[in-house]
């Protein structure tokens, strides 16, 4: 198993050309927990929340960093505020050998965000993280626009 830096994770996506398409990116479903893997969420106190979740099978690595943080980010706007600070965060994601070591096949990933919703673009001053990098604010309407193309949503979306 490989464990993921998931600030990496946030700074390539926030980093990424908001202009990509479905067609540039392969997409991963975005859904409720169920049998193939989703997200899930617990509030945890006042505009906080754990959001947990997990892909199955051939997702692209930090699939579900992707769907921890898209969510995230919905939870913050359905709160009525503007950023949200990541306080804390893991995940990892799986590695299978198949017919020898010299062919790995991506197996399952999770991704663990513990947030709080504000409307101060300040960083965080409760990291709950062994590694202070791994807390970071970021904005809703941002974030939700360039996770977008790496999510496939339900055609009711």
């Amino acid at each position: 198993m490989r464990y993921l830096l998931m600030a990496a994770t946030v700074i390539l996506t926030a980093a990424a050309p908001s202009n990509l398409s479905a067609q540039d990116v392969q997409q991963v479903k975005y859904q409720r927990w169920g049998m193939f893997g989703g997200y899930k969420d617990k509030s945890t106190g006042p505009n906080s929340w754990k959001v947990l979740a997990g892909v199955n099978g051939r997702a692209p690595e930090g699939s579900a960093f992707k769907i921890a943080l898209y969510r995230a980010a919905e939870l913050t706007k359905s709160a009525g505020f503007r950023y949200f600070q990541i306080i804390n965060q893991k995940g990892n994601q799986s590695y299978i050998s198949l017919g020898g070591a010299s062919y790995k096949h991506r197996g399952g990933g999770d991704a663990e965000l513990q947030i709080v919703a504000v409307n101060d673009s300040s960083a965080p001053l409760d990291c709950l993280a062994e590694n202070p990098q791994l807390c970071m604010t970021l904005e809703v309407e941002a974030t939700m626009q360039r996770v977008t193309p790496f999510l496939k949503f339900p055609r009711s979306k």
